[in-house]
């Protein structure tokens, strides 16, 4: 009954999300080994004039700005918590409405809660674990491909307008939206540039894979209409250009990185370097079990433009880190695979929105309807144990 009316209120939903991941996030920051922590090190040294802020410098120059350019550790652990948690909540907030707009079928009486539990559970799938990731190699992070990490600040704080980015380009490529067209892609625009300048990684692969679906209807005699879509892409590619020369051919020493440089590695090879060959596909069947499971029971799905769009933006992304990597002293950081965990996300709220569309109007209790839902719960699950390895082992992977 509890839970219910916390999910039935227009309020305190929302406050319990952002409490529970402030107090996540904070004390993560506080007692787990984070890429957090490293952040705030880097917002130490822009303040003691040892070096810049990078070119995706947005979230170190808000936490920044938000603990008054001080380098008090202690307020900057809070800022930092309040911002993480605050993106949590955008991305709860716009889960919740991409899934609503779908929803329309489902009973009045039962919608709303229904649907805030569903928002509230994606925020926690993760990779499902097996016996040998969980027994034998003793990680649940490392090589896998889940929604949702908990150690990077960057990549939590782009996922809301990452989400906001993938829900107005399906709108872009939806014709019924014509008079909002101009204001659409106005605001595309500048999702794809607050992307960059946080973490430039999902926009690695929405550039190519947008521009793949745009060209596929391209019309000569409409050849204006074309302009107008490419331009948010163009726009990109242009930023991105421009932070590529900064990090790697900058010769600055505030910009300077230690003899990294992007290279062709042979395939899957950060991911090889902590899990097994023979293991990889296992890796990302585990991480996908939900989707491939509705797709393989619901076969209509492969032609539902959410889920197509978030499958190729999984692919292509997956394809970048099995062949991109970074020498240097970064070799192993995985720079390249921070693209996955968003598009991992695309792909699981864009089955939801296929699923919670199909109960909708046809109202499907059947047996197949349960399984999917149930292999969903799994995965959530999954990200409570997740969670609960961090506590009792101190680490994320």
């Amino acid at each position: 009954m509890v839970v219910k009316n916390i999910f039935e209120s227009k309020v305190i939903d929302r406050i319990v999300v952002f409490t529970l991941f402030f107090i996540l996030f904070w004390f993560i920051i506080k007692y787990l080994p984070a890429d957090m922590k490293l952040h705030i090190d880097a917002i130490v040294r822009v303040n003691n004039g040892q070096e810049s802020y990078s070119p995706h410098f947005l979230f170190f120059f808000i936490v920044n700005f938000l603990s008054f350019f001080s380098n008090n550790i202690s307020l900057m652990i809070f800022v930092t918590a309040v911002v993480l948690a605050l993106a949590s909540l955008g991305k709860y907030l716009i889960t919740d409405r991409m899934i609503s707009d779908v929803g329309l079928g489902i009973q009045e009486k039962y919608k709303a809660t229904v649907i805030k539990m569903i928002s509230f559970a994606l925020l926690f799938c993760f990779a499902i674990p097996d016996v040998y990731s969980f027994f034998v190699l003793k990680m649940m992070y490392l090589g896998r491909t889940p929604s949702m990490v908990w150690h990077n600040s960057t990549i939590i704080t782009v996922f809301p307008f990452a989400i906001l980015l993938f829900w107005k380009q399906l709108r872009i490529f939806d014709n019924n939206y014509e008079k909002l067209f101009h204001k659409d892609i106005m605001i595309v625009s500048l999702l794809v540039i607050i992307n960059i300048l946080i973490k430039p990684s999902f926009v690695f692969v929405y550039i190519p894979v947008t521009a793949l679906f745009i060209l596929k209807h391209f019309d000569i005699r409409n050849y204006k209409d074309f302009l107008i879509k490419i331009f948010p892409i163009v726009l990109g590619a242009i930023v991105i250009l421009i932070q590529f020369i900064s990090i790697y051919y900058n010769t600055s020493e505030s910009l300077k990185v230690d003899n990294n440089s992007i290279a062709i590695g042979t395939p899957f090879e950060f991911i090889r370097n902590f899990i097994p060959s023979w293991y990889i596909p296992f890796a990302f069947i585990f991480s996908f079990a939900f989707p491939i499971i509705v797709a393989s029971l619901y076969k209509e799905i492969l032609k539902y433009l959410p889920f197509v769009y978030s499958v190729y933006l999984a692919i292509f992304g997956i394809l970048v880190s099995a062949f991109f990597i970074e020498d240097g002293s970064r070799k192993f950081h995985g720079n390249f695979t921070w693209q996955n965990i968003v598009c991992a996300y695309m792909v699981f709220l864009s089955t939801v929105l296929f699923l919670v569309s199909k109960h909708s109007e046809k109202r499907d209790f059947s047996r197949k309807m349960f399984i999917v839902w149930g292999v969903l719960l799994l995965h959530f699950l999954s990200g409570v144990l997740y969670l609960f390895k961090m506590y009792f082992t101190g680490s994320y992977i």
